[in-house]
């Protein structure tokens, strides 16, 4: 890679709004969640990529990219509610043209869980990536918890902004 465009990624992760969670640790595995905005799919290679880049730490985990993503056009819409002879507005949240994925990095299951998570929560145009540095002993299902716990931190983390 040229000297102008490692100057270039690094000027534009600087200028990335990213909300991490602190570590959750576990029998010496660690985890850390990790969140951004997105406008589209096509931006989480880069990403992906800037943040191997930019964080050393990143670069030697285990499982580096755990992650999922939801995008789409967010559109509030007033709907009379008319219920038995009440007349009444409320505002009702849709999304058009969402599009979804994930990918487990090497922990089975693990994609599908931060999908389901961010399903729940009702966000779109969002990434969230969990990073884990695995300690040496197995944790079974215990890991899809730490998973979700910092996954759920980053994305409390970003609220706050």
């Amino acid at each position: 890679m040229s000297m102008s465009k490692t100057v270039f990624r690094r000027a534009f992760a600087a200028m990335r709004s990213w909300n991490e969670s602190e570590l959750v640790i576990d029998r010496k595995s660690k985890f850390q969640g990790r969140c951004v905005k997105i406008n589209n799919q096509d931006e989480i290679p880069g990403i992906l990529q800037e943040l191997v880049d930019t964080n050393k730490a990143v670069s030697k985990a285990s499982h580096p990219h755990m992650y999922a993503w939801r995008t789409g056009e967010v559109a509030h819409e007033e709907v009379s509610t008319g219920k038995r002879g009440k007349k009444g507005v409320k505002t009702e949240t849709t999304v058009r043209g969402l599009q979804q994925g994930f990918h487990d990095g090497g922990e089975a299951g693990a994609g599908q869980r931060l999908l389901t998570l961010l399903e729940r929560s009702g966000l779109v145009n969002i990434l969230v990536i969990v990073t884990r540095w695995y300690g040496g002993t197995p944790l079974g299902s215990a890991r899809f918890r730490m998973i979700a716990a910092a996954a759920a931190e980053s994305l409390k983390a970003a609220e706050g902004k």
